[in-house]
Order: structure tokens, then sequence, then C-alpha cells
């Protein structure tokens, strides 16, 4: 992996295609229009594909697009896990709101591998504060190795299926009274 690893990497030519694919199909325009906000790794690829799939609620000002550091890729080791300074990520990225991040990245470490209990601490904030937004219908655009990682970690109702690129999964969120983070899939949209 560390060939092609690059600096907070860019979607590729196939990454782009599989998203705007993705964001053409009619079954996902419908779903788009019924997204209420869409939070986001900082990851530039994030970024660009949560713009490609659902470009309707980036347009609309209405729809709040949040930034998340913690739905970040498993940090270390690989510089496409390292993310560009705040205040660059607000000149390329005008929509999204990125009031959370510092400005410099203080997660990533280059002699070692974000550790299994970290990243479950981070899933675990990002999915307290996706709770506690008022929005029902939210888009979470991350990472497979963040999502596999939460759905090994959290509770789940039935199996949720390994998280392909560019995949969308309608899942219903619910916290326990315990605290407990419930995911459940409802469908996913099979490229």
């Amino acid at each position: 992996m560390r060939i092609d690893d690059s600096f907070d990497a860019e979607l590729t030519e196939a990454g782009v295609k599989q998203a705007m694919d993705c964001g053409a199909r009619d079954d996902v325009k419908l779903r788009g229009r019924a997204i209420e906000c869409v939070v986001s790794s900082p990851l530039t690829r994030c970024l660009h594909t949560g713009g490609l799939v659902f470009p309707d609620a980036m347009r609309n000002e209405g729809v709040p697009k949040l930034v998340f550091e913690d739905l970040r890729e498993v940090n270390g080791w690989l510089v496409n896990a390292k993310r560009r300074r705040r205040s660059e990520l607000e000149d390329k990225w005008k929509t999204w709101d990125f009031g959370t991040l510092t400005e410099e990245d203080e997660l990533w470490e280059e002699e070692k591998l974000e550790d299994d209990e970290s990243v479950v601490k981070r899933i675990n904030s990002a999915l307290k504060m996706i709770s506690e937004l008022p929005q029902k219908n939210i888009a979470v655009v991350a990472h497979g190795g963040l999502f596999r990682k939460m759905t090994e970690t959290v509770v789940t109702r039935g199996e949720i299926s390994r998280f392909n690129n560019c995949e969308l999964k309608t899942c219903k969120f619910d916290v326990h009274v315990d605290g407990q983070f419930v995911l459940e899939e409802i469908d996913n949209v099979k490229l």
C-alpha cells in the first residue's frame, strides 16, 4: 500500500466514476432528496465523494454539511490518512463546515498505526455527535476501514455486510438508555 500512498489522497479516476455513477442512480437521487444533514471525514476523498453522490444536498443551503475528525480512516503509517490543514480544506471545500477541526492534523502518527482501542473510541465519539444532531436523515461519508471497525464493535441488529467502495447502506441508528449505539441495516445500494 505504501507504493501508491499519497498525502490526503484525492479520488482516483475510478473513484470519481464510481461516485458519479452512484449519484446518478434514480434510487440514490430519491434517497438524496430526504437527506437533512451530511457528515463526513475531513479527508479529501470523502469530501469529494459526498459532493458527487449527494449533489442536491450539497447545493441545498438548508442542509448542514459537517466535518467530523472522528470519522477519519484508521490513522498512521500511510500518508493518505493524514489530513490537510483546516484552512486548506476550507479554501478548497467551501460548502463544508470545518468548525470542529483544529488547524493542524493532531491525530496522524508516522511511526505507528492507530490501535483498535483508539479507533473504537473515535467511532463512539462520532456516533455520539451524530446522535445529538437534530436531523434524523443523515448521510455519513467515511472510510471502509472505519465502517468495518464500527460494524465489529457496535451492537448490530442482524448482520451488516462489509462496505464496498462507494456503497450506500441505509441503517437505522438507535441509542439505548444504557448509552450503547445500535445499528440495523435496512437496505443497501450495490454498484
